[in-house]
C-alpha cells in the first residue's frame, strides 16, 4: 500500500515550506504563479527506497497536462505507460486525468503504476483542450509545446505577448511551441509558432486586430484560430510555419442515420406478395364453400327454384 505525505493537511506555513522544499528537490521551477495558474491544489510525496515519488494533484485534466509540458525537458523522451509521458535516465514526468507525477529514481512497471493511481484521492477526468489537435505536428521540436491558461503562463512563455490582452477570462486558450523551418537558403532554422483558440469566430477576429499592432509579429486567423509567429522568423519562415495552420470544424453527431430505402421496399413488396397470396386463398376457400353449399342443398332438395341452375347434359351422341 502506497503512503503518502499530504502536504494538505500541514499549517498553513508549514505547507508553503514544505511545497517549496518539495519543488526545489525535484528540480522544478519556483514560479508559484504559473503553478497558482495552472490549478495546483495540493502535493503528496512517496519515499520507496531510491525512488521519490511527488504527486500534484490539479483542478483539472487541463492543467495537469499544462504543467507536465512545462516540467518536461528537451531530453526526455516519450514511454510507453501512458499517453503523456516523459522519460530520461532519472526521472519520469506522467500527466495522468488531474495529477502530474514525477518519480525520481527506477521507472515503475504498468502494474506498479496501476496500483499507485488507484490509491490518489479526488481523481477527476474530463476532456482535454481542444486547440491541441490543431498544433501542427510538421517539424514540431520535441517537447518544445507550452499550454497557456493566463497571464503569468503568457508572460513566461511567450513574453513578447505578455502586454497584450488575448481574453483568457473570455475562454481563451493557447499554446506555444518551436519549429524547424527552412531559411532562405534552404538551412534549417527554429521558428516560435503561438495558437489562440477563441470561443467564436468575432472574438477571434477582434483579438487578431489587437495583435496586428504589435511590432514584429506575423499573424494568420483561420475561423476561430488566431495563429503567430513571434519575432525572429524572416517573412518565408513565418509564412512557412503559418500555412500549416487551418481550422477544420468537427461536427459530431448523435442522431441515428436514416435506415436504407432499399429495405422499406423489400419489406413493401413481401407484404404485397403474402397479401396477393392470402386473398388468393381466400377466394379459394370461399369459393369451395360456395360450391360445397350449393351441392349439399341441392342433393337434399332444398335448393329453391329461383336458385336453381339449368344443367346441360351435352354427351357425343
Amino acid at each position: 500500500m502506497w503512503q503518502w505525505k499530504e502536504i494538505q493537511k500541514m499549517s498553513r506555513r508549514q505547507r508553503v515550506i514544505g511545497a517549496s522544499l518539495l519543488l526545489a528537490a525535484c528540480a522544478f521551477a519556483d514560479d508559484q504563479a504559473v503553478w497558482h495558474e495552472f490549478g495546483l491544489a495540493d502535493t503528496q510525496v512517496l519515499k520507496q527506497g531510491t525512488r521519490t515519488i511527488t504527486a500534484y494533484r490539479m483542478k483539472d485534466p487541463t492543467g495537469a497536462l499544462a504543467a507536465w509540458q512545462w516540467q518536461r525537458s528537451a531530453d526526455q523522451h516519450a514511454c510507453a505507460v501512458t499517453p503523456f509521458c516523459a522519460q530520461d535516465k532519472k526521472q519520469t514526468l506522467i500527466s495522468e486525468q488531474n495529477y502530474l507525477l514525477a518519480m525520481d529514481g527506477p521507472p515503475l512497471t504498468r502494474e506498479q503504476l496501476d496500483n499507485l493511481l488507484n490509491t490518489l484521492p479526488n481523481k477527476r477526468d474530463t476532456s482535454l483542450p481542444p486547440i491541441l489537435t490543431f498544433v501542427p505536428r510538421n517539424g514540431l521540436v520535441p517537447n518544445s509545446s507550452r499550454y497557456i491558461l493566463g497571464a503569468d503562463s503568457l508572460h513566461l512563455f511567450a513574453p513578447e505577448l505578455s502586454g497584450t490582452k488575448p481574453g483568457f477570462n473570455d475562454g481563451a486558450e493557447a499554446q506555444t511551441a518551436e519549429y524547424e523551418v527552412k531559411d532562405a537558403a534552404g538551412k534549417k532554422a527554429l521558428a516560435r509558432l503561438a495558437i489562440f483558440y477563441y470561443p467564436t469566430p468575432e472574438m477571434a477576429r477582434l483579438h487578431a486586430q489587437e495583435f496586428k499592432l504589435l511590432p514584429n509579429i506575423h499573424i494568420k486567423r483561420s475561423n476561430v484560430l488566431v495563429a503567430m509567429v513571434l519575432a525572429g522568423a524572416t517573412d518565408a519562415e513565418a509564412d512557412t510555419l503559418l500555412s500549416r495552420i487551418e481550422y477544420e470544424a468537427r461536427i459530431t453527431l448523435n442522431e441515428e442515420p436514416p435506415p436504407s430505402p432499399i429495405k422499406p421496399l423489400y419489406l413493401l413488396l413481401l407484404n404485397i406478395i403474402y397479401m396477393s397470396a392470402g386473398l388468393s386463398l381466400l377466394a379459394l376457400v370461399g369459393g369451395l364453400v360456395y360450391g360445397g353449399m350449393r351441392l349439399y342443398r341441392r342433393r337434399y332438395g332444398n335448393l329453391e327454384s329461383e336458385e336453381a341452375m339449368t344443367t346441360l347434359h351435352l354427351t357425343g351422341e
